[in-house]
């Protein structure tokens, strides 16, 4: 075959293939005579069972009545507190509290596979082992113990050869009970774990069937640019649960209207007078002869008021010198900060506005709330493909603790709303996950 032949026998294959690829299965058997090809077998969708955080029911004393709230949340299982009061199981009495609480539970046609234990930081901590031990007799596969914080005053490399160490031990009480740890992934610089990458080497040294990362989806997402899926995808079967939390990011510089990007000149203002209780309002109107700084006698550069290239800004613009009250509204001059009042709006045509009380240098007034889910940052259907991809199959759980639940985010013994509001908002919650799920079609359902 010359080379005129070969590239038109492959550009008319090129050309014809995608249309012969469309054909109904069956027509392509009939034009070759072959034996007609089965359609390819359907993906099969495996299911993850979400639990209800017993904590966010401490208000519901009974467990058949949380039992009762976890069934009207759409919930398949719950995952029980053993801590102090109010949580259900007191972790002194864990021995004859957890089963009975179980239990109860599962006598609904719940799962109840995963708890959340107190703090434990080393094996030998009160009722560390009773809570270990009684959990994996009675069908529990999972528990969570919190996590560690660095000392950020001193070196970080011998202190996780000191967190080694516990979790080793941790790692042969759970051979002997046949059990799971997970880890919680804390955000913030002092918490151990929480960007994965320090503890996971330590992990690594140990069975994943016996510990692994509580993945937290709200506090994960911090993790700027997507970083959160890399460090999953990393972590792989060392991601041995997951909490569903959602975040937003919130900016407070100070005042209201302050926050966020430039949105163009304001009107003129007086200045802001700082209060007691930290809130500004308006100064005193100035007048020609005397400061304006909004604070008795003038002092400071509110002395040049009527004065100076100031002044006769303030008469040119219209401001407060032409309507006879004197003087423009910032002594100081337009764009400058007047240091009689260290919060000031600013004046009409000032570009940019300055940080408002100092906060552009804490952090630019930031902050990241627990949120509904589906309302913040959390992109849950992206979450779900990628715990298909890394084949989790662990045990998950609702973790709401977003301000407007009544109390019940802080694991309150009493709430401050109706009954039916509260389950309500964390039924919505699942839900969402549900639907989220649906939309990934990703070969996982919740």
């Amino acid at each position: 075959m010359d080379r005129r032949q070969f590239l038109h026998g492959t550009l008319g294959a090129a050309l014809t293939g995608p249309f012969v690829a469309a054909r109904p299965l069956g027509a392509q058997a009939s034009r070759t005579g072959t034996t007609q090809v089965p359609a390819p077998a359907l993906r099969t969708t495996r299911r993850l069972i979400l639990d209800a955080n017993a904590r966010s029911l401490q208000w519901i004393r009974q467990p058949d009545d949380v039992a009762q709230a976890a069934i009207e949340m759409v919930c398949g299982g719950v995952c029980p507190t053993v801590a102090a009061a109010p949580a259900h199981i007191d972790s002194a009495q864990v021995a004859e509290a957890l089963p009975e609480f179980v239990k109860r539970v599962r006598a609904h046609g719940l799962r109840v596979t995963q708890i959340k234990a107190p703090a434990l930081r080393t094996v030998t901590d009160p009722h560390a082992e009773a809570i270990i031990a009684t959990a994996a007799q009675h069908g529990i596969t999972h528990y969570s113990i919190g996590g560690y914080t660095y000392d950020l005053a001193k070196p970080l490399r011998p202190q996780l050869d000191t967190i080694k160490l516990r979790l080793d031990k941790f790692v042969r009480l759970n051979q002997k009970h046949r059990i799971t740890l997970t880890y919680d992934t804390v955000a913030g610089a002092a918490s151990v774990g929480g960007v994965v990458l320090d503890l996971l080497p330590v992990m690594r040294l140990f069975d994943p069937q016996y510990i692994g990362f509580h993945w937290d989806s709200g506090h994960m997402a911090l993790h700027g640019d997507g970083m959160w899926e890399t460090l999953m995808r990393l972590a792989g079967p060392y991601v041995a649960a997951v909490g569903w939390r959602d975040r937003g990011w919130v900016q407070d510089l100070g005042l209201k209207g302050e926050g966020g990007p430039y949105a163009g000149p304001s009107p003129r203002v007086e200045p802001l007078v700082t209060q007691p209780d930290g809130t500004a309002v308006p100064g005193a109107p100035g007048s020609a002869g005397r400061g304006n700084s909004g604070l008795p006698g003038g002092r400071g550069r509110g002395a040049r008021g009527g004065g100076g290239r100031a002044g006769a800004a303030g008469n040119e613009e219209g401001g407060p010198a032409a309507r006879g009250r004197g003087g423009p509204a910032n002594s100081a001059g337009a764009g400058s900060i007047d240091a009689d009042n260290p919060l000031y709006r600013s004046i009409e045509g000032e570009m940019p506005k300055r940080p408002i009380g100092g906060k552009n240098a804490k952090g630019g007034g930031w902050s990241a709330p627990n949120v509904a889910m589906g309302t913040g940052i959390v992109h849950i259907p992206h979450v779900a493909s990628v715990l298909a991809d890394i084949g989790f199959n662990g045990p998950s759980e609702l973790q709401s603790e977003y301000a407007t639940l009544a109390g019940a985010q802080t694991g309150a013994d009493a709430i401050t709303m109706p009954r039916q509001y509260v389950i309500g908002m964390l039924k919505r919650d699942v839900i969402t996950i549900r639907k989220s799920f649906q939309m990934a079609n990703c070969g996982l359902e919740i």
